[in-house]
């Protein structure tokens, strides 16, 4: 069953999060480019032509890395879904997915299409609604199946990790190389392939989202703030502050900010 479901246009650095206790499943097919969704478990990147499905009760932080679009839906699993999402030991599953077969992913959006057509006619037809979603669903649970594999290269997705357990250190292409097993110039091919970025700028944005969320939530000096996040002056940190998010740190800390908020039903997965 239909929950609620709808489109979303979202611009870098975006975050969303949501806390324990929501009761449905929730999906979000990534038309274009790059959402990070940090769970306890893991952080997983989802490019371009990919999706993922989360079970009730999950919490999450979504973080839009690189201008996004998105078909989300929020539903109750009907019984003959619930083998596919469920795992064999009774555990709902986390189903991520990039869908590399051309073919796959065009039944996969003309589902979606299905979906957004008959769900946004008034009044709703909610069992044509249903018939396409259950369809996008159990292609993404299939290609889940045949591919057995994460979204993004578990070297990449070490790498990210390493980078954000260590935003404050003095990193380098060469030792983020090296945690990957590669050498720097397949690291920086692969990591571009995979994200749409070079980790240098992946990890600088990443040091970036973090001290705007300290800005709006202490009262820390500036230049502490940048100290915290690899930033040697602050000066320094006001340049590439000011690259990315178009204003200083000062001036963003002034400007009335919206916190991050449990998303509602309606809001969706992005």
């Amino acid at each position: 069953m239909i929950i609620s479901a709808g489109t979303s246009n979202q611009g870098i650095g975006l975050q969303l999060e949501r806390k324990p206790g929501f009761p449905y499943w929730t999906a979000g097919f990534f038309l274009s480019g790059l959402t990070e969704i940090a769970r306890p478990q893991e952080t997983l990147l989802f490019p371009a032509h990919s999706c993922v499905i989360l079970a009730p009760d999950t919490p999450y932080r979504l973080t839009v890395r690189k201008r996004q679009r998105e078909i989300w839906m929020i539903f109750d699993a009907r019984m003959r879904l619930r083998p596919a999402l469920v795992a064999p030991g009774g555990s709902a599953q986390a189903i991520s997915v990039i869908f590399r077969n051309p073919q796959v992913w065009t039944d996969v959006r003309n589902g979606l299409r299905d979906l957004m057509r008959w769900w946004g006619s008034q009044p709703p037809e909610l069992l044509l609604a249903e018939n396409a979603m259950e369809r996008v669903l159990l292609l993404s649970i299939r290609e889940h199946g045949l591919q057995n594999q994460r979204i993004v290269d578990e070297r990449i997705q070490s790498v990210v990790a390493y980078i954000n357990r260590r935003l404050g250190e003095d990193l380098s292409v060469e030792e983020l190389a090296r945690v990957a097993g590669l050498s720097p110039s397949r690291l920086a091919h692969l990591f571009r392939e995979m994200t749409g970025l070079s980790p240098m700028k992946f990890l600088e944005i990443h040091r970036i989202d973090r001290a705007k969320h300290l800005l709006l939530t202490s009262d820390l000096p500036v230049q502490e703030i940048g100290l915290n996040f690899g930033f040697p002056n602050a000066q320094h940190f006001s340049v590439r502050f000011r690259s990315l998010t178009g204003q200083s740190p000062s001036a963003f800390r002034q400007a009335p900010k919206k916190r991050f908020g449990e998303l509602s039903p309606e809001e969706g997965l992005g």
